[in-house]
């Protein structure tokens, strides 16, 4: 399996300017000794075309492997207007995956909002959800909804609508850290794992905060074949002093899977 580091560890520094974007590029890569890289759409400020043949470029001159992009997006707007602008803002980003040579989007599907909601605009959510499955496959770019929100936190909503929109274009980003049934519910996913997000606890649905067992959850992933990528989305403390040795730890683990 292959080590990713995200940008969205450096989210903050990021935002506040304290850090330039190619900063960020050079850290990961020349301190961290990363080769592939996810880049959430927040963390980089310019998606322009100019801005995207920008990154492409300076990826290549750090060495760097595009492994993901999260496009951010949202599709339980209470509107249809808003959630059209959605469905155009990531149909947008599998171009951009696709130009800069990414073979994963990471997408939300409900990403904020309470639960009833979400399910109040299941079918809507689904209308989006196959609108950009379709064009994803034209483009032949995965993607890989994340376990952010209603609706994504539990196996048997996750399975649903993967019933209701079958495609081997459309994957789970499998997240160690976002599921409410923790590892169990992660083990029942495996089958379709396009990314990985690997945190060290998660919380249940009474907010009791437990260890995420994330070692045995990568076991039983590589044991399915998976050769993919996983991203290490958890670092304590100051990022920028802090990544190298945990990221040093982290390609560890991976290796002694």
């Amino acid at each position: 399996m292959i080590p990713t580091i995200s940008t969205w560890l450096l989210h903050k520094e990021l935002g506040e300017k304290k850090l330039k974007f190619d900063d960020a590029l050079k850290l990961c890569a020349q301190e961290l000794g990363a080769v592939s890289i996810e880049i959430p759409r927040t963390t980089y400020g310019d998606w322009s075309m100019s801005g995207v043949r920008e990154l492409k470029r300076r990826l290549h001159h750090h060495g760097l492997y595009c492994a993901a992009i999260a496009a951010q997006n949202h599709f339980n707007c209470p509107t249809h207007a808003e959630r059209r602008r959605e469905v155009a803002l990531t149909k947008d980003f599998i171009d951009i995956a696709q130009f800069v040579g990414c073979r994963v989007l990471n997408i939300f599907h409900a990403g904020w909002g309470d639960r009833e909601q979400g399910r109040r605009l299941k079918a809507e959510m689904l209308d989006c959800l196959r609108d950009c499955v379709h064009y994803a496959e034209e483009k032949g770019v995965l993607l890989a909804v994340e376990a952010h929100g209603p609706l994504t936190d539990n196996v048997a909503e996750f399975r649903e609508f993967f019933d209701s929109c079958p495609s081997e274009y459309l994957r789970i980003n499998l997240d160690t850290g976002n599921m409410y049934e923790g590892p169990e519910g992660n083990l029942k996913l495996l089958e379709y794992t396009a990314h990985v997000h690997v945190k060290p606890t998660y919380k249940d649905l009474d907010g009791q905060v437990k260890d995420a067992e994330a070692a045995r959850v990568l076991k039983a992933l590589k044991g399915t074949g998976y050769r993919g990528t996983v991203t290490m989305e958890h670092v304590d403390g100051d990022p920028v002093k802090n990544l190298p040795g945990a990221f040093a730890e982290f390609k560890k683990l991976l290796a002694g899977l």
